[in-house]
């Protein structure tokens, strides 16, 4: 009979904890989302002198072309 109350204590004092942490854990899920979101995919772009992909961001443009180096725009 003891055993059954100390196990029914644990079981409670282990209910309380979790309730009392998942507050917490809301919180910070709020936090999270309120952060602005970064956009998943970018358009990718193909190198005219290499054929290399790159991003668009990340590309040099000269004229209609694009390039992955102002190196590689500079050769044409």
């Amino acid at each position: 009979m003891k055993l059954v109350v100390w196990i029914i204590f644990i079981v409670l004092v282990i209910l309380a904890i979790r309730k009392k942490a998942r507050p917490l854990v809301t919180s910070m899920s709020d936090e999270a989302s309120a952060a602005p979101q970064e956009p998943v995919a970018e358009n990718m772009v193909s190198c005219a002198h290499c054929h290399v992909y790159l991003p668009a961001s990340e590309a040099v443009h000269r004229g209609a072309d694009v390039y992955c180096s102002v190196a590689h725009a500079d050769l044409h």
